[in-house]
């Protein structure tokens, strides 16, 4: 169990340190995108428009309703009665309100046909208060509406505006308070009081821009922007509108609602309106009759010398005006029929609403008929203000509509029937009397005749004046039934959120670094230290080279400066060496990279001087026949060397030239052949190679990179060891991939990785430790000039160093 969790622990420690050198490498693409995101996330806020709301709160169907009697009825059951009421669906008045031409009537009220911008250097902003100016559009071309045109002031009388068409730029020029314009545009430019007072103030006026918008487009800008809601239980409507200026949206919600207010009120106007001509239409046609009789009267008694009839003529007479009278209120009741059912019929338009003169004394299926009628027509009106014909909840009300007309009308039909049996039954009561008028004098007769027509007419026409008075009060005590309980206010900024759209280009720039993050670690990942360069492969590795800024080109570091990180990085590898070096004779070892600018020269120079201090010959060949560099770090130069050997030119012993430091020999390339590649193939070559093993114990060739050049692929057949250097700069896989290729070409050659340039940031603690006291190395060594430039060598301080061997890693007091 114990050892359970001491595996668990090691796993755990293990998967840490795998992942912090990733997280050392790659931390600071995250915080860079962080810190470029949030930026940019500031930014397009501030550019951004800030949205303003705006509400208001009204009541619907308030009881502030008046009552009066209907137009025939002497009940309380009439149109302007309890049964009048508007009929209100809360849902039906939310799409009122947000009808186009409700909208529109609103938009006509103000002036919002315009939208002024202020020029600003970074961001241009809507204004609509404190504007020096006003446009007023008489006429303009429908292209050039919804496009920002700029105005400019030329003096304190003129000014211009530049607009575009067809690409190209266009001027009008023109005084104030005067109409200007050109084919395509007619405007006039009004100064207000702000422009003078700021003339003669020496303000100057920044640059505007203006936005002349179609009434079309602006009602469905202003719609799609317009909220109303209905709270759940409640008869209050709640209108929201967004604005980048509040103080227009206050202005708008005010309007809109006086505007709604003003069109629940028209319907019942309407309704007034048609009772009052229908009862003037009834009046002067019984005013008209009234005339002729008297004209008659008069005539026939001028004519007839009868003055007044006696007792009994005179009690027939009131018989006779009493059914007469009654039988005139049928004949208003059959005409109102009549009218009714060419209502019906004719199938007006829904803005057309019927008088309520048209139901009958004391119908009450009539009336209930007529007022659901009524309020159907009502509400098919309303609705049409925002919905089209073929819409859903239109054909349905039609619908209702057309079931309720034919139920009219067959009651009209049955009503008529009615009426007609009454009126009969009436004329044979005046029959009988007026039969009994015949035992009268014939003058007596016929005066009575004229005064009961008189009679009867008189009357009705004092009836209808009396509903006419009726009307004319009902029609003053009509009011709203919607109330403004809450005013138009703004309620502050609703967007944008800049915390949410800093937040989110925060985390967009999070996820995009994360991604670029996962292709440098998939596709671009370097191993910069021994344990990563561990984790990648299985074949040894000798040791790590500090990275050092302060070192020059090809410094031989372990001849300079012996006590330092640098030098004893080079002291770990010869010492990891000796245990790859086995076997009797000479050692050849080959030193090459995959790229140029590894630093496998500087490797070289300073593995090479390690061994010779360490008492052993060692000889160092310059093989590098492309680009020899081992001469400059030794600085050393020479007309003799490999390439004048193989040529024949010279000896073996004549090439070789003594160094610097004890023990080191060096033969340096010569003149660079116009061959190199060929010259190593040959048999010279290996004769070379042959003399050198007889002569020393250490043989260090300095090849070309052999992931450019095949030269070390040749040498590598006589060497017993083959040095692989990476630099942590170049350590892609792809090199890994190269030298097991290489490995498993020469499966008989010791191999070994040098990892070059790498950083450490314990080394001052380790070389405190052992008393050299050199601090901390960091840094670039110097630029390698071949190959397109071998770039910096690099070396640098490190942590305690520990000895790599092929089987085992112990620790060195070296």
């Amino acid at each position: 169990m114990k050892d359970t969790t001491r595996q668990n622990a090691s796993f755990s420690v293990n998967d840490l340190q795998k992942f912090l050198p990733l997280v050392r490498k790659n931390w600071w693409i995250v915080a860079l995108f962080a810190l470029v995101s949030v930026a940019l996330g500031w930014f397009y806020v501030f550019k951004l428009d800030k949205i303003y709301a705006a509400s208001t709160q009204l009541l619907l169907k308030s009881n502030d309703q008046y009552n009066n009697q209907s137009l025939i009825t002497e009940n309380s059951g009439g149109f302007y009665g309890a049964s009048y009421k508007t009929y209100i669906d809360n849902s039906n008045e939310t799409r009122v309100i947000r009808s186009q031409d409700l909208i529109e009537k609103a938009l006509r009220r103000l002036d919002f046909d315009v939208s002024y911008f202020l020029v600003g250097r970074i961001r241009t902003t809507e204004v609509y208060e404190g504007v020096p100016f006003s446009v007023e559009i008489l006429a303009m071309d429908d292209q050039l509406y919804e496009q920002r045109m700029k105005v400019r002031f030329i003096d304190n009388t003129q000014f211009e505006i530049t607009y575009t068409l067809e690409d190209k730029p266009v001027v009008i020029k023109g005084k104030f308070n005067e109409t200007c314009g050109d084919t395509h545009a007619s405007l006039i430019v009004h100064q207000k009081k702000a422009f003078m007072q700021g003339k003669q103030s020496g303000q100057e006026f920044g640059s505007y821009l203006i936005q002349p918008h179609r009434m079309q487009d602006l009602t469905k800008n202003f719609l799609a922007r317009l909220k109303v809601e209905n709270p759940e239980y409640t008869n209050v409507l709640k209108m929201t509108i967004e604005d980048v200026i509040p103080r227009r949206a206050v202005r708008f919600l005010d309007t809109l609602s006086q505007v709604y207010i003003d069109n629940s009120l028209k319907s019942r106007l309407e309704v007034n309106k048609n009772t009052l001509f229908y009862i003037d239409r009834q009046m002067e046609e019984v005013a008209n009759f009234l005339d002729n009789i008297e004209d008659t009267l008069q005539r026939y008694r001028e004519i007839n010398s009868v003055i007044d009839l006696e007792k009994q003529g005179s009690e027939y007479f009131n018989q006779l005006s009493q059914f007469e009278t009654y039988k005139r209120n049928l004949m208003l009741q059959q005409l109102s029929l009549d009218d009714l059912e060419k209502y019906v019929i004719e199938d007006r338009d829904p803005a057309f609403l019927p008088p309520s003169a048209y139901q009958l004394e004391d119908d009450q299926f009539q009336i209930k008929t007529l007022s659901d009628l009524y309020n159907k027509q009502l509400q098919l009106n309303e609705l049409l203000t925002k919905a089209t014909a073929d819409n859903f909840a239109v054909k349905d009300l039609k619908n209702q509509i057309e079931s309720t007309k034919r139920d009219i009308l067959v009651y009209i039909k049955n009503s008529r029937v009615a009426i007609r049996e009454k009126i009969k039954g009436v004329d044979e009561q005046i029959g009988y009397y007026d039969s009994q008028l015949h035992f009268l004098p014939v003058k007596q007769r016929g005066l009575l005749n004229i005064m009961r027509k008189q009679k009867v007419n008189e009357d009705m026409y004092l009836f209808l004046l009396q509903k006419r008075a009726n009307t004319i009060i009902a029609r003053a005590t009509i009011v709203p039934e919607t109330k403004i309980i809450e005013k138009s206010r703004p309620i502050g900024i609703v967007s944008p959120n800049e915390s949410k759209l800093i937040w989110t280009f925060l985390g967009v720039g999070i996820i995009l670094s994360l991604f670029i993050v996962l292709i440098r670690i998939f596709f671009y990942n370097r191993l910069e230290t021994y344990e990563e360069l561990k984790a990648s492969t299985s074949l040894p590795i000798l040791g790590d080279v500090v990275f050092n800024k302060d070192l020059k080109e090809l410094t031989i570091a372990v001849e300079h400066d012996p006590k330092s990180p640098l030098a004893e990085s080079f002291r770990t590898i010869r010492t990891n060496l000796q245990y790859m070096a086995t076997g009797e004779g000479a050692q050849t070892i080959v030193v090459t990279s995959n790229n140029p600018g590894e630093g496998k020269t500087f490797c070289s120079l300073n593995l090479a001087t390690a061994i010779a201090k360490a008492g052993r010959k060692v000889v160092l060949l310059e093989l590098d026949l492309h680009k020899p560099r081992v001469h400059k770090g030794l600085n050393q130069e020479s007309d003799k060397g490999i390439s004048t050997y193989i040529i024949g030119k010279h000896k073996a012993d004549e090439i070789i030239m003594p160094s610097a430091i004890e023990n080191l020999d060096v033969i340096l390339a010569g003149p660079i052949p116009p061959n190199p590649s060929e010259l190593i193939m040959t048999k010279p070559m290996a004769e070379l190679i042959e003399y050198c093993k007889k002569h020393y114990e250490y043989v260090i060739i300095d090849t070309p990179p052999v992931g450019l050049i095949s030269d070390a692929l040749v040498l590598m057949k006589m060497a017993t060891i083959l040095l692989f250097v990476l630099n942590t700069r170049f350590a892609y896989r792809s090199a890994l991939d190269n030298a097991h290729d290489i490995v498993a070409m020469n499966p008989n050659l010791h191999f070994g990785f040098i990892l070059n340039g790498v950083k450490r940031r314990k080394s001052k603690y380790y070389y405190n430790r052992y008393g050299y006291g050199y601090g901390s190395y960091g840094g670039g060594y110097g630029s390698y000039g071949g190959y397109g430039g071998y770039g910096n060598y690099g070396y640098g301080s490190g942590p305690a160093k520990r000895i790599r061997t092929i089987g085992s890693r112990k620790k060195s007091d070296n």
